[in-house]
């Protein structure tokens, strides 16, 4: 008996919508309903990567990776590959927040898909401007949307001819604006054979995915060659483990020492951050603490990240900073799934029940109660392992001091590399202990926060609206491009400028 395409779909949506919100046990059992009449790849690799996105303690995190390694190499070791011709990879996205060196995990879940070929790119490339291309299924008002339009608009347009390619259809004001960016505009259809034709036919000297891994369209597309030269930078801060991936382009301030071994691209360091960040302006009026529930009198340490962003080492930390300062507060955003802040709560009630009742929750903002809402903390607090992106620019941008604590891996540095590029290292801690105390005497110590503050501030201009990032990136672009189709670029313009 066969079951129905429809029946079989449906089954897998659920399982995936089991799977996002944590109900791992829901999920497989929607995938093994699937397997028992169709034992296909795909819903066989689902099975094989199911995590939890919120941890309940570090041994179930190391339990859940262990489980998944095995259940991966066993799929390898029976030859299970799945064909992307006509389908869709299956990135794994939560595996990335456990901290820890994913670069084999990546390169064994990469290993069992297998792509179409590489394909030929048309003949007569215009010659001229260095063709580049911008990808991803996320330019709107998202993360990778505000972190990557402005090094799109402030390429040198004497130079560069800019594709800007967007897997799904875009939404909203800030989404228009990519539309505006660049020479072309293109969306592709949700078919990856003709997605690949058109996205070749632009003939690019590079193809650049801003990020990989977060959804699986460009997944996909990122494991068959259609430019000479193929890249991918931080928006997911991990290795993508795609031979097709030919650089990762990522800062000095982002790595550690020897970490070109977590990659399997070719890591590439530049002197700033490749990004050119509107300076974000506070809501006028200015809420009040009222607005959000919160008294006036507390000191408020905010966090307001994805849930899944808060590993269990950040444990000891929130609750140092909590019993250090009886009038403190920790202010956080509520999840996209009610089963994600209860495994928190859950979790919180072991390692912090002394201190848990502090934690207050607040609903899911717009952009403007966003803005508003960061600029109420006295201190935000970066998580461990995996820190803020856009969180940390838009709580800089209002002087509000960020807490660091830079690890070895990109994901854990990304605050650390803002504050290297403002040379402002106040707020840079080194160890746990030096983490909690840094929070409790800026949470504390009024006038030392309003001194911290007024630095950041000052020197806002070194990470909000400078254009040497992209000059950076100019001259990334024009070695590769130099190097692998072996000819070279003359800099003009703002390249030429920029030295």
């Amino acid at each position: 008996m066969v079951m129905p395409t429809a029946a079989t779909q449906q089954w897998i949506l659920q399982g995936l919508n089991h799977a996002q919100a944590g109900r791992l046990q829901q999920a497989e059992q929607c995938y093994r309903q699937v397997l028992a009449f169709d034992p296909n790849p795909t819903t066989r690799i689902l099975l094989a990567g199911l995590v939890p996105p919120v941890y309940l303690s570090n041994e179930e995190l190391q339990q859940a990776r262990s489980r998944v390694i095995a259940n991966l190499q066993a799929l390898k070791n029976e030859g299970v590959t799945m064909d992307v011709t006509t389908q869709f990879a299956v990135p794994e996205f939560f595996i990335t927040y456990q901290g820890l060196n994913d670069v084999e995990l990546q390169k064994l879940r990469a290993s069992l898909y297998k792509a179409p070929p590489d394909i030929l790119y048309p003949a007569g490339r215009p010659k001229g401007k260095i063709r580049v291309g911008f990808i991803s299924g996320h330019f709107r008002d998202h993360t990778i949307g505000r972190l990557n339009i402005g090094l799109i608009n402030k390429l040198d347009p004497d130079q560069f001819h800019v594709t800007v390619i967007s897997t799904t259809p875009p939404k909203g004001e800030f989404a228009e604006q990519f539309r505006e960016a660049g020479d072309v505009y293109i969306d592709i259809p949700n078919d990856g054979h003709y997605a690949r034709r058109i996205i070749a036919g632009q003939k690019l000297d590079v193809l650049f995915y801003t990020d990989l891994g977060m959804e699986p369209v460009t997944y996909t597309l990122a494991l068959t060659r259609m430019a000479p030269v193929q890249c991918v930078t931080w928006g997911h801060p991990v290795t993508s483990g795609i031979p097709a991936i030919d650089y990762f382009v990522s800062a000095e301030a982002l790595e550690s020492e020897g970490s070109e071994s977590q990659y399997t691209e070719k890591l590439v360091k530049l002197k700033r951050l490749a990004v050119y960040y509107e300076r974000p302006k506070l809501p006028d009026p200015r809420p009040p603490r009222a607005v959000f529930g919160l008294p006036d009198d507390a000191t408020l340490y905010g966090c307001p990240q994805s849930l899944y962003k808060f590993h269990p080492d950040f444990d000891a930390l929130l609750a140092g900073v909590l019993r250090g300062d009886p009038k403190g507060l920790l202010v956080l955003l509520k999840g996209n799934h009610a089963d994600w802040e209860q495994r928190l709560t859950q979790r919180w009630s072991k390692t912090m029940p002394d201190v848990a009742s502090r934690v207050r929750w607040i609903g899911r903002q717009d952009r403007a109660g966003f803005l508003g809402l960061t600029s109420l903390f006295d201190v935000s607090l970066d998580p461990v392992h995996f820190g803020g992106g856009n969180t940390s620019y838009e709580a800089l941008a209002f002087g509000v001091p960020v807490v660091t604590m830079p690890s070895q891996f990109l994901r854990g540095r990304l605050t650390y590399a803002m504050y290297k590029q403002m040379r402002v290292e106040d707020c840079v801690a080194r160890s746990s202990d030096e983490y909690i105390n840094l929070a409790l005497r800026l949470g504390t110590d009024k006038p030392f926060r309003a001194q911290v503050s007024d630095k950041i501030r000052a020197a806002g201009d070194a990470i909000f609206e400078n254009p040497k990032g992209v000059r950076d990136f100019e001259n990334f672009l024009m070695e590769a491009v130099s190097e692998h189709r072996a000819f070279a670029f003359e800099p003009t313009g703002a390249a030429a400028a920029a030295g």
